[in-house]
């Protein structure tokens, strides 16, 4: 059984993994985004 202390923490912890999953999501919608305009021709 958890207490209430380590149940926030791991909740903070999911919460972090989301956001950090969101950006790199964001991330790379923007490169396909960018590439599909014609940008990144060398």
């Amino acid at each position: 059984m958890a207490n209430y202390l380590e149940v926030i923490t791991a909740q903070s912890n999911l919460l972090q993994s989301e956001l950090e999953l969101v950006s790199l999501k964001k991330a790379r919608l923007e490169a396909d985004l960018y590439r599909s305009l014609g940008g990144g021709w060398k």
